[in-house]
């Protein structure tokens, strides 16, 4: 049987599909366009949707990971459960739960998705991952390769930086063995850091002198990325407002589930300096 991967053009569903793969596992990788998908070998594709399902993308799926995506997923799901699917990943957010995102634009698109999944009646457990190490990557690279610093609001707000293969590994273990499937798991990385902390990190792991400067609420709006949507970047500015001097939750599950302690963020760091220049 097959495990269906949507979302494999992103950087978390590419890794699933990669650990499968890796781990001798049929795997179907899906995407909208997939004329840039980047798959190992022996990985079948298959253009999708989830919001104008049509096609045999389910045929001999057994387990399917869902990215959330924006949009009535309903239909999709109900073929899923029709086409004897027997369980599901969904990558979710924290927002979805965590006070003060809960009701706000992330939250209650995560919660969409999270409602619709159960409602289809198909068996599933729904991931949390924390803040992801790739964050400093797309949100500080280029001004990092450009500048050396990094301009942001609240930098004493504290996350639990995730590696993506914790996450990766974590997943393919929930669709190909059935230890561990509860209704939820909640994934962090190991130690809680201020986003300064995890500068003064990239600053060692790079060689670089980063500095950081500090931007009121309104610079951060007015400084916000086209692809970001006014109201989700003031959701998230709200949220790190909320998380200076508070320590970021903390849990073991991916120990529990992998085996190993997760990956701190140095480790993702170093991994990739070429990103940072």
């Amino acid at each position: 049987m097959t495990v269906l991967i949507t979302g494999a053009r992103g950087n978390i569903g590419s890794a699933i599909v990669t650990r499968l793969a890796a781990d001798g596992h049929a795997v179907r990788a899906s995407a909208r366009d997939t004329t840039t998908l980047d798959v190992p070998a022996g990985v079948e594709t298959a253009t999708l949707d989830l919001t104008r399902f049509a096609g045999k993308t389910l045929t001999d799926v057994e387990t399917l990971f869902l990215y959330p995506t924006r949009g009535d997923c309903r239909d999709f799901l109900t073929a899923a459960k029709e086409a004897g699917v027997q369980y599901v990943v969904l990558l979710s957010s924290p927002a979805s739960f965590e006070h003060g995102e809960c009701d706000g634009p992330i939250g209650l698109v995560h919660r969409g998705v999270e409602q619709a999944l159960a409602d289809s009646g198909l068996r599933h457990t729904i991931l949390y991952p924390s803040w992801l190490a790739t964050n400093a990557r797309r949100d500080w690279g280029e001004e990092i390769r450009a500048e050396n610093r990094i301009s942001l609001a609240h930098p004493d707000a504290q996350v639990s930086p995730i590696h993506l293969d914790d996450i990766a590994e974590v997943a393919a273990a929930l669709l190909t063995e059935d230890a561990h499937r509860g209704r939820m798991q909640v994934l962090t990385g190991p130690e809680s850091l201020t986003q300064r902390e995890i500068a003064g990190v990239l600053a060692e792991e790079t060689g670089r002198a980063i500095t950081i400067a500090e931007l009121t609420r309104e610079q951060a709006l007015a400084r916000r990325a086209p692809w970001m949507p006014e109201s989700v970047l003031a959701a998230l500015l709200d949220a790190s407002a909320l998380a200076v001097g508070v320590p970021a939750l903390l849990t073991n599950t991916v120990e529990r589930i992998t085996g190993h302690p997760a990956r701190p963020f140095r480790a993702w760091a170093a991994a990739h300096l070429a990103d940072f220049g």
